[in-house]
Formats: structure tokens, C-alpha cells, sequence
């Protein structure tokens, strides 16, 4: 493939290619701490914020307050897209960020419910809807940003630091939520010390959105920009997402694929929570065992993206949903029990992140490669941000209901019966895109 057209030309100017990749990443890795650090202190705080009779009462009506956050999702995602589509995507990944923040701190400083009542969880409800308004245009707007700057050779392996900001987020997420339950004690833990990550998460989109100011705008955006410019023809948002019904198989695709987060959020997100609960597995030791998982997956992403610009997609999409259709329920099944130990609660979280890996290493790329630059960013983060409402948000409240009714087996029939939908799409309707000119 040439690069004569100008896909993957490198950024100009004063801005390196490597502002390029950490501006377009860290963004995603501060919208991706906020949301894992709420996941793995849930349990400390929900006594604080949501009290009930029963701890699980308050666990749940804390996980509730995450679902609840995705539905945010679907509303930026229909304001934040269509206007990456018109403005630029660099102008809204500033906007995404800054929102991120303001949402982290608002957790960080929120009263408890016994100084101010139910005003407690409305806040909590409010910042965890004001980060998913961001995350509903962060998401496809850096996908798309760096998928655009990137060369048809190398598209996956070069936009795969968006994918790791994941997997480095959780891991650092997890180095956090260990180490501020380890070296602050139960007391103060539950009084203050669970706010100093959220806190943290504030501090650290100031300094994202100062990696983020100096960005350039992506070649295939501002050829199109151009090319409508000399047209005459007039850009609106109203027209974008319109323009988005020309491509229902394209919509289906990544609504399918993104059904697979709902294996994302238990394995890298609620798995310690549930090997506490049913294997009564110490937080601390989860949170380690988590570390190593997102290790793994740090290293699977690149390394599988790397491959797949040479063997193509479909391999990988396809082998991320057999691999959970065969072993989830082998390994839930060996969380549950009252001798759970650290290695096998560190295998089951190693094999699962690897696992993940396989379909995130491919997925961004797949989803730009899907659509035209018009309508690139509302292509993807409408469907993305409306299957992530849905299975992704509500995955750590719906694995513990699920377990409450039939254990680990009604949680591996939910996963599987994604698995077989996502396999079945897959063969029968996903094109094989590498190699695609974004044009």
C-alpha cells in the first residue's frame, strides 16, 4: 500500500509523532482510570454513599450507580461523534478530557449520605453520568484520531496504544486501589483514604489535556474537510448522523463486537470483587492478581495487533469468542469455593486478560476501517456507546445477580450466549479489512 494519498503521513510542525500517540492514548487512559478505580472501590465506599441493611444491599446499588453511568454513554455519544465528524477530532478530544476530570473530582470530594442524605448519591449518580457523557465521544473520537494518522501497513500495531491506555489504566488503577488499601488503614480507608484515587484521576487529565493541546488535526479529516470545502457542500450534525443509515451491516458489526466488553468489565474490572465474594479471596491478593492480568494484556494488544496487520482481523475477533465460549465456565468455576488461592485466581485472570487482548488488539482498527471519514467518529460511537450502555455498564451488576441465582454457570451461559452471537457475525456478515485506505 502507498502512502502517496497521504493516509499516515507523519504530523508536522513542532508536534512528534510521539505527542501524537501519547495524546491520542492518554486521554483514553484517564476516561479508563476513572472508570476502573469506581469499580474496585466500590465496595469500600457504597457503606458511605448507598447504606442498606445488608453490604450486598450497598454493593449493588454502587455497581447500579456504574451501570447507570454508561447510559451517559449513548447521549455523547450522539452530541460528541457528529461533531468530531464536522469540527475536527482533536477540538472534542480536549473537551472529553476536561469532562473526565470534573467527574473524578466530583466523586472525590462528594459528602457522605450521613452529612448530606440522598444529595450524596444524586452527586455520585451526577459525575458517573458527566463521565460517561465523555467517555461516549472519547472512545471513538481517539480511535479514529489515531487510526487516521496511522499507515495502512501498520494500522493496528500503530493505533494499538489506544487499546493498551486500557490495559496500562487498570493496571495502574489496581497499583492504586492495592496500595491505598494496603498502607491505609480500615478506618480511615472507609473515611477518607478511597478519595485520594479519585482525586488523583483529576490531577491526571490536566496534565492529558496538556498532551492534548498541541495536537494536530488527522490527514484524511482535513482532506475531506477540504474536499467539501471546494464543494460547496454544507457539513451539519443533523446530516452526519443521518448519513449513518446508509451503513446498517457496518452498525451491527460494531454494536456485535462491542457485545464482547461484557467480558472486558468481568474479567479486568469485576473479577477481584467476585473472587472475594464467592472465594473469599482477600482484596488485597485480587488486586495483585489483577496487576498481573493487565499486565498480560498490555503485552497481548501489540503484540497480537502486530500480527494481525499481516494475517488480517477476522483470525482474532473470531478467537477471542471461542476461547470464551470454551473456558469461562471452567474458570469461574474455579473461583468459586472456599479454598480459592492466589495462583489459581492469578491463572484464571492472566488466561481471561489474554483472552481479551485477542479481540482488543483488532477492534479500533476494525471499526475505522469499517467507515468513511464523513461519518467515521458517529459510525462507531453510536452503536459502541449504545452495546456499552446495554452489556458493558451493567456486566458487574449482572454477573452478581446471576451468580445469586445459579453460581457460576448462569454467569458462562450469559458470556457464551455473546460468544455465539459474535461468532456467528463474524463468518457470515464481517469483512476482512486489512489493508483498507481510510479515504
Amino acid at each position: 500500500m502507498s502512502d502517496a494519498v497521504g493516509v499516515g503521513r507523519a504530523p508536522t510542525g513542532l508536534m512528534s509523532r510521539q505527542r501524537m500517540l501519547w495524546g491520542g492514548a492518554f486521554g483514553h487512559f484517564i476516561e479508563w482510570y476513572d472508570w476502573s478505580i469506581y469499580g474496585f472501590l466500590a465496595g469500600i465506599f457504597a457503606s458511605q454513599m448507598f447504606p442498606a441493611d445488608q453490604p450486598a444491599t450497598s454493593l449493588l446499588a454502587s455497581f447500579t450507580v456504574f451501570a447507570v453511568g454508561f447510559l451517559g454513554r449513548p447521549v455523547g455519544a450522539f452530541v460528541l461523534s457528529p461533531l468530531a465528524d464536522k469540527y475536527g477530532r482533536r477540538v472534542m478530544l480536549s473537551a472529553t478530557i476536561i469532562m473526565a476530570g470534573i467527574g473524578s473530582l466530583l466523586i472525590g470530594i462528594c459528602p457522605t449520605y450521613a452529612q448530606i442524605g440522598l444529595a450524596a448519591p444524586l452527586l455520585i449518580l451526577l459525575a458517573r453520568l458527566l463521565q460517561g457523557f465523555s467517555a461516549g465521544g472519547e472512545y471513538q473520537i481517539a480511535i479514529t484520531f489515531l487510526n487516521e494518522h496511522a499507515s495502512p501497513r501498520n494500522r493496528a500495531f500503530a493505533a494499538s496504544p489506544q487499546q493498551v491506555s486500557i490495559g496500562i489504566s487498570v493496571l495502574i488503577a489496581t497499583a492504586v486501589a492495592s496500595l491505598t488499601t494496603k498502607f491505609i488503614g480500615p478506618d480511615d480507608l472507609a473515611s477518607w483514604g478511597w478519595r485520594l484515587p479519585f482525586i488523583l484521576g483529576a490531577v491526571l487529565s490536566l496534565f492529558g489535556l496538556y498532551l492534548r493541546s498541541g495536537l494536530e488535526e488527522t490527514p484524511a479529516f482535513e482532506r475531506a474537510r477540504g474536499e467539501d470545502a471546494r464543494s460547496g457542500r454544507a457539513v451539519s450534525a443533523a446530516g452526519i448522523l443521518a448519513s449513518i443509515m446508509e451503513y446498517p451491516r457496518e452498525v451491527f458489526i460494531v454494536f456485535v463486537v462491542q457485545l464482547n466488553g461484557l467480558q472486558y468489565y468481568l474479567w479486568m474490572i469485576f473479577l477481584p470483587t467476585y473472587a472475594n465474594m464467592v472465594g473469599g479471596l482477600d482484596r488485597a491478593s485480587g488486586f495483585a492478581g489483577s496487576i498481573l492480568a493487565s499486565i498480560a494484556y498490555c503485552i497481548g494488544v501489540p503484540l497480537f495487533a502486530f500480527i494481525s496487520d499481516r494475517i488480517g482481523r477476522k483470525p482474532f475477533l473470531i478467537g477471542a469468542a471461542v476461547c470464551f465460549l470454551l473456558f469461562t465456565y471452567p474458570m469461574l468455576s474455579m473461583l468459586a469455593g472456599p479454598s480459592l488461592t492466589f495462583g489459581a485466581f492469578a491463572f484464571v485472570a492472566v488466561a481471561g486478560a489474554l483472552f481479551v487482548s485477542l479481540n482488543n488488539a483488532v477492534l479500533g482498527t476494525v471499526f475505522a476501517e469499517l467507515f468513511p471519514t464523513r461519518v467515521r467518529a458517529s459510525g462507531i460511537g453510536i452503536p459502541y456507546a449504545i452495546c456499552a450502555a446495554i452489556f458493558g455498564g451493567t456486566a458487574p451488576m449482572a454477573a452478581t445477580y446471576l451468580h445469586g441465582i445459579g453460581g457460576p454457570l448462569y454467569i458462562s451461559l450469559y458470556v457464551m450466549l455473546v460468544c455465539i452471537i459474535t461468532i456467528a457475525t463474524h463468518v457470515f456478515l464481517t469483512p476482512e479489512t486489512r489493508g483498507r485506505i481510510l479515504d
